[in-house]
C-alpha cells in the first residue's frame, strides 16, 4: 500500500501540460513585443513608464501573448498574476484577493480588511522582487476602470509592472495628464506577417508552397481566423485552393466581432459599412437612403475593429471581407444595391473633381474593388494607408539617392506577391529574382543626368525619415527629347514616331502634356505599405489628364497589372534594355483633355453600373436588354469563346462570367447558350 501511495504521489504527465506543450508550438511570431516585454521586465528601473497597453480587435492573440509573457516572467524568476476582467464585474475586492493569492499563494488567508491587506502584500513582495500584474478583457471592466485608475494603481510600489489587454487603447481619462500619459506604453497587436503566417503553417505540418500561400491570402495573418483556418489547410493538403464559402471558421468569427455590437441596429447598420472601404456619416446615410443617427455612428465607429483614416473610416479589411460576404449572401439584393450606389457616390465625386480640375485619383482607387475585374480587386485588397511620404531630389539629397541605389544593386533578396480577389477567391502569385527587381535602376536610371535635363525624380521617405523608394519620371517637351530619343528604354517609341508626331512632343515645359514614368522602385515590393504607395503614385499619374508612358520589364506581374488598368501596349516600341534577350513594350494611357472622362467611364462600366437607367435605355432601344458589360461578353460569347477565354480576354474572373451569362438569359427568358447565341446573332443582323 506504502508503495502504490509512494508511485501516486510521484509527479506524471497531465492532459493539461499537453495542451499548454501544443499551445506553445502553434505560438508564432510577435518577436517584437516579446522584446520589448523583456527589456521592461529587465530595465524597469530605467524607464518611467509603468503601464505597457496591448490593444487590438477581436481575435488578435492578445490572451496568448500574455500567456508567453507569464513564462518568460516565471523563467526569470518574477512573480506574474493575471485576472480576466469578465469574470469580475463591479468587485474590486475580488480582483485584489485574486491576484494576491496569485503573487503570495492560493492559500493565502487576508484579515477583515480584505482589500487594504491585499495590497500591502503585493506591496511587500514587490518591494523584495519585481512583480507583473495583468489584466485581460479590459473592454468589459466597466465601473473597475475607475476604481483602478483612481484607487488601486496610484497605490502600488513603483516595481511594478502593469499590462493591461482590451480591444481598445487606453483613452479618456487615461490620457487626461502628461503624468498619466508618461507611464503608458502602447503596444498595438496586429496580425501575424506573411513570413510568420508560413512558420505557424509549418508548424501544422504544411509544406506545399501553394497551400502556405492560401493560408496567408485567406486569412492575412489574423490570429484567430489561422487557429480556425489552418487545421483545414494541414488536412486538405495540396488541395486547399477551397472557396470562402465553403470556409465555416469564417462565419463563426463574425459572431466574435458582433459581440461589440449591442443592438440589431448597429449590426445592420455595420453590414452596411462594410460595402464600401472608407466612410463617414454621410456616405452611410446615402447608402441606407435615410439619416443615420449621430449616436448611432458614433457607437459604430468606436468598435474595435473601426479605425480612423485620412478621410473617413476603415474597417479593418479581415472583418470586413468577412461580414461583407455574410451580408452578400444573406441578403443580395440589399447587398448589390448598395454596392450599386456605392460607385455611383464615388462616380459623382469623380466628375465633379474633374470639372473642378481637382485630382481625384483617391475616389477612383476607392471605386475599382467594386468593379468587375479580379486583379483590380486582388491589388486594391492589399493596399493600405501610408505614412510615407515624397521629396524632390536635388543635390543637397543626391547623395542619399546613389546611396539607394547602390544598396537596391547590394540586395540579395527574391520578391514574392501574393494577393487574391477577395470576391471570387482567385490568387495571383508573382516572382522577382533580385535582378529582375533592380533591371530598371540598373538599366535606364541616371538620376545626375535626368535631373540635369529636367526629370521629375522624387525620394520616398518613412516616417522615420529613412529613404524607402524612389520615383523617376520625365515630362515630355523639347528640353528631355533628347534624352528620351537617346534611352535605350524609352528610344525605341520615340525613334518610331513620324516627325509629325514627334513634333506634337516638341513643346514648352509649361505646355507639356506626356509623362514618361520610368520607375516606381521600392525596397522591398513584399512590405504592402510600399506596394501601396506604388498605386498611389500610379494613379496620380493616370488621373494627371496626360499622356502616361512606361515600359516595364517583361513580367507577367507588369503585364496584367498595366493591361487591366487600361494601358494599351504600343506596336514597334519593343527593346531589350532590361536582360539584353527578352522583349519589353511601351504601354500608353492617355487621359489627356477629355479622355480622363472616357478613362473614368470605362472603369465605371467595369462594375456593370456605367449607365443611369435613362441613358441606358436610349442606349438599348430596340436591342437586347443588356449592360455595356454583358455586351461585352455577348460579343465575345457569339465567337465561340470558352467562359475561360472571356474571363481572360476582359479581366474578369470565370465565375463574373457566369453570372453574365446567367443574368443574360434570364432577362431574354431563354434557356441555354444556344439559344442565347442564336438570340444575339439574330438582334445583330
Amino acid at each position: 500500500m506504502e508503495r502504490e501511495i509512494v508511485q501516486a504521489s510521484r509527479p506524471f504527465p497531465t492532459i493539461g501540460q499537453q495542451i499548454e506543450e501544443w499551445n506553445d508550438l502553434d505560438f508564432t511570431g510577435r518577436s517584437f513585443e516579446l522584446h520589448l516585454f523583456d527589456e521592461y521586465m529587465t530595465h524597469l528601473h530605467t524607464r518611467k513608464e509603468r503601464i505597457i497597453n496591448l490593444h487590438g480587435t477581436g481575435g488578435m492573440g492578445k490572451t496568448r501573448l500574455l500567456e508567453q509573457f507569464r513564462k518568460r516572467a516565471e523563467q526569470r524568476g518574477l512573480r506574474f498574476a493575471l485576472v480576466d476582467m469578465r469574470d469580475y464585474m463591479n468587485d474590486p475586492e475580488a480582483i485584489v484577493i485574486q491576484l494576491t493569492q496569485q503573487i503570495h499563494g492560493s492559500f493565502l488567508s487576508l484579515d477583515e480588511r480584505r482589500q487594504e491587506h491585499g495590497l500591502e502584500l503585493i506591496n511587500m513582495a514587490a518591494a523584495e522582487q519585481r512583480i507583473i500584474l495583468a489584466f485581460d478583457h479590459y473592454e468589459e471592466s466597466g465601473s473597475i476602470d475607475k476604481w483602478l485608475r483612481e484607487s488601486f494603481i496610484p497605490r502600488l510600489h513603483n516595481q511594478v509592472l502593469i499590462l493591461i489587454a482590451g480591444r481598445y487603447p487606453l483613452e479618456g481619462s487615461w490620457r487626461v495628464s502628461a503624468a498619466w500619459q508618461k507611464l503608458i506604453v502602447t503596444l498595438p497587436i496586429s496580425e501575424l506577417s506573411y513570413e510568420e503566417t508560413t512558420t505557424f503553417a509549418r508548424n501544422l505540418g504544411i509544406t506545399d508552397e501553394l497551400v502556405i500561400d492560401n493560408v496567408w491570402l485567406k486569412t492575412l495573418g489574423h490570429p484567430l481566423t489561422l487557429s480556425l483556418f489552418g487545421p483545414i489547410a494541414a488536412r486538405a493538403g495540396a488541395a486547399a485552393e477551397l472557396a470562402y464559402e465553403q470556409e465555416s471558421p469564417f462565419d463563426a468569427i463574425v459572431d466574435q466581432w458582433f459581440r461589440e455590437a449591442a443592438s440589431d441596429e448597429l449590426r445592420s447598420l455595420i453590414m452596411t459599412a462594410s460595402v464600401p472601404r472608407t466612410f463617414h456619416q454621410e456616405f452611410l446615410s446615402h447608402l441606407l437612403e435615410k439619416e443615420v443617427p449621430l449616436s448611432l455612428f458614433d457607437q459604430l465607429i468606436r468598435l474595435s475593429f473601426i479605425r480612423r483614416s485620412a478621410k473617413g473610416w476603415q474597417m479593418h479589411e479581415l472583418v470586413r471581407e468577412t461580414i461583407r460576404r455574410t451580408y452578400r449572401d444573406k441578403m443580395p439584393e440589399t447587398f448589390e444595391k448598395q454596392r450599386q450606389l456605392t460607385v455611383q457616390i464615388y462616380h459623382w465625386h469623380i466628375l465633379k473633381a474633374m470639372e473642378s480640375g481637382q485630382n481625384a485619383a483617391w475616389e477612383v482607387a476607392e471605386m475599382l474593388p467594386h468593379t468587375d475585374n479580379p486583379i483590380f480587386r486582388a491589388h486594391f485588397r492589399h493596399s493600405i494607408g501610408s505614412a510615407n511620404f515624397l521629396e524632390a531630389v536635388t543635390e543637397a539629397n543626391m547623395g542619399e539617392v546613389e546611396q539607394y541605389i547602390e544598396m537596391r544593386n547590394r540586395q540579395d533578396k527574391d520578391w514574392k506577391i501574393v494577393c487574391s480577389d477577395p470576391e471570387s477567391g482567385v490568387s495571383f502569385r508573382y516572382k522577382f529574382t533580385q535582378e529582375q527587381s533592380i533591371s530598371r535602376l540598373s538599366s535606364c536610371v541616371q538620376v545626375r543626368e535626368m535631373l540635369r535635363v529636367g526629370g521629375n525624380l522624387q525620394l520616398l521617405r518613412n516616417a522615420a525619415g529613412r529613404m524607402v523608394g524612389l520615383l523617376v519620371a520625365m515630362p515630355i517637351h523639347e528640353q528631355t527629347l533628347d534624352y528620351l530619343l537617346a534611352s535605350p528604354v524609352s528610344g525605341p517609341y520615340f525613334n518610331g514616331l513620324s516627325p509629325a508626331q514627334l513634333k506634337t512632343y516638341r513643346t514648352t515645359a509649361e505646355q507639356s502634356t506626356g509623362t514618361y514614368l520610368f520607375a516606381i522602385d521600392v525596397e522591398d515590393m513584399e512590405q504592402n505599405e510600399l506596394r501601396s504607395d506604388i498605386i498611389r503614385l500610379l494613379f496620380e499619374f493616370m488621373m494627371s489628364r496626360r499622356i502616361l508612358l512606361l515600359s516595364p520589364p517583361p513580367l507577367e506581374f507588369y503585364s496584367q497589372t498595366y493591361r487591366s488598368l487600361g494601358f494599351q501596349p504600343v506596336a514597334g516600341s519593343e527593346h531589350y534594355a532590361y536582360d539584353k534577350h527578352s522583349p519589353a513594350c511601351t504601354y500608353m494611357l492617355d487621359t489627356s483633355g477629355d479622355k480622363l472622362s472616357a478613362f473614368v467611364t470605362n472603369l465605371v462600366r467595369g462594375s456593370d453600373i456605367g449607365n443611369s437607367p435613362s441613358s441606358e435605355k436610349e442606349d438599348n432601344a430596340g436591342a437586347l436588354p443588356f449592360t455595356l458589360r454583358e455586351k461585352e461578353v455577348a460579343d465575345l460569347l457569339v465567337r465561340g469563346h470558352t467562359n475561360l477565354e472571356i474571363a481572360a480576354a476582359l479581366y474578369i474572373s470565370e465565375a463574373a462570367v457566369k453570372k453574365h451569362v446567367q443574368s443574360m438569359l434570364q432577362k431574354t427568358g431563354l434557356k441555354n447558350r444556344t439559344q442565347l447565341t442564336s438570340a444575339i446573332l439574330e438582334q445583330s443582323r
